[in-house]
């Protein structure tokens, strides 16, 4: 069987009604897809029309001959802030359909939309949630309408198989890195030759803005020496320098990070990294060896800074925890960019006003805003007695907010934090002109 696993281009830094950055970060689930589909057999090609900056035609020209196209609709990096804008998925998948081909749809829009990306796309089928399980059983035979997970139309009724179920991680081969354009992808902060890993899926904590729907329940864990394997042949297969641990909560995996940095310490290994992780899971000794393993920013989940409202979204800890964090990285040397989120369940203005202060005050090396989205899955949709239209939308705030508001706030506070005399003169001092382009271009992308 020739497998096509492709993502289609959105709009670089950022689409018309995105709340979030379109990074262009390499779709780690193709490439786990892609591993499971080598392993069994198959001839598998990742076409990633993001990275490549693909209209739809030419992606269905470069797909041409396959025997399924498995389409994502929102990349691993994507899952817990999907696309708003759905118009590149489907005119990607209309544009393959065209050609003659096959068609297979996976990501969020899918997974809580089934039927509305199958009317918007003409596909096959829609995968639901993550794929790596049912793409396996394509491997050894399956037909698209017998996967777990499968949702697909019959007599223009949808029919849905149960739900795949969680994938055991331990078992997953070695992402197919080779298969990825390594040399394409940027993280803005650590630069170019990037590659995302994952130690670990899932996250206990139940946080009201989060959605989950394509993670599972629960945290699974890969071990350390299979991390490791993938770093080492990513190292040997690609150009990779620099790199993005994707767990939603890496550190809260304590013994399983640091073996893995411990290891990395060992093999003198040259990839610089960042992770996201809590505040309050991180101290003196862990950053240290983080620094020593070649971590060099993480990212931390402010969100507020007004502890009602911590309380309140479900965050779980403190702004005094936060502060403990911050400052523990810090000094040891790695760089932080904290993330902030106006827009949450009972916020007044003075709590926003408070959370710009705690931004100011806390003075990360970088500072991201933006306001609560109620994805699907997510208690803050949930609560919110929204519910699912018939379209690929979503709304972009809660019930009762303005967005216009929001989005006025969101430039404020970046005015606030970003154009301060002290903090340009710190930047410029740190030395980065290569990279200083790319982040003045999200930057602007804001007021734009």
């Amino acid at each position: 069987m020739h497998v096509v696993l492709a993502r289609p281009a959105w709009k670089y830094p950022k689409g018309e009604i995105e709340s979030t950055y379109n990074r262009v970060w390499p779709p780690l689930e193709l490439a786990n897809c892609a591993a499971i589909l080598r392993e069994k057999g198959c001839r598998v090609r990742i076409v990633d029309a993001h990275a490549l900056d693909l209209p739809p035609g030419e992606l269905a020209r470069r797909a041409a001959g396959a025997d399924l196209v498995i389409l994502t609709s929102s990349g691993l990096d994507r899952w817990q802030c999907p696309y708003n804008e759905a118009r590149p998925f489907v005119e990607a998948a209309r544009a393959l359909k065209t050609a003659g081909l096959t068609v297979a749809a996976t990501g969020f829009h899918g997974t809580v939309k089934a039927k509305a990306v199958l009317a918007a796309t003409g596909a096959d089928a829609v995968i639901r949630g993550e794929p790596e399980g049912p793409v396996e059983q394509l491997a050894a035979g399956a037909r698209l309408r017998e996967l777990a997970g499968a949702s697909f139309l019959e007599g223009g009724e949808l029919v849905s198989n149960p739900d795949a179920p969680p994938y055991d991680l331990e078992r997953l081969p070695v992402p197919a890195f080779d298969l990825l354009e390594t040399r394409r992808y940027l993280y803005e902060i650590l630069g170019r030759n990037f590659l995302l890993f994952e130690a670990a899926r899932g996250c206990p904590y139940s946080c009201v803005f989060c959605s989950k729907v394509m993670y599972g329940p629960g945290l699974r864990r890969k071990t350390a020496g299979q991390v490791l394997r993938e770093i080492d042949f990513a190292l040997e297969a690609t150009p990779v320098r620099t790199a993005y641990f994707m767990d939603l909560e890496f550190a809260l995996s304590r013994d399983l990070v640091e073996e893995i940095s411990r290891g990395l310490i060992a093999r003198k290994s040259p990839l610089e990294w960042c992770c996201q992780t809590r505040a309050d899971a991180v101290d003196g000794e862990l950053a240290a060896l983080f620094y020593e393993a070649g971590c060099r920013v993480v990212h931390i989940g402010v969100e507020s800074g007004s502890e009602r409202v911590l309380e309140s979204s479900g965050k779980n800890t403190t702004t005094g925890e936060i502060r403990r964090g911050v400052r523990a990285l810090e000094d040891a040397g790695i760089e932080t960019l904290c993330f902030f989120l106006f827009g949450l369940p009972g916020e007044r203005d003075e709590d926003r006003e408070e959370t710009i202060r705690f931004a100011l005050d806390l003075d990360p090396t970088y500072a991201s805003f933006h306001f609560a989205t109620p994805y699907p899955g997510s208690p803050l949709f949930e609560e919110s007695g929204l519910t699912l239209g018939d379209d690929l939308s979503f709304p972009l705030v809660p019930p009762g907010e303005d967005l216009g508001e929001l989005q006025r706030r969101v430039r404020r506070a970046l005015r606030r934090f970003y154009l301060r005399p002290g903090y340009v003169l710190r930047h410029i001092a740190r030395g980065r002109p290569s990279r200083w382009i790319h982040q003045l271009r999200l930057f602007l992308s804001y007021f734009r």
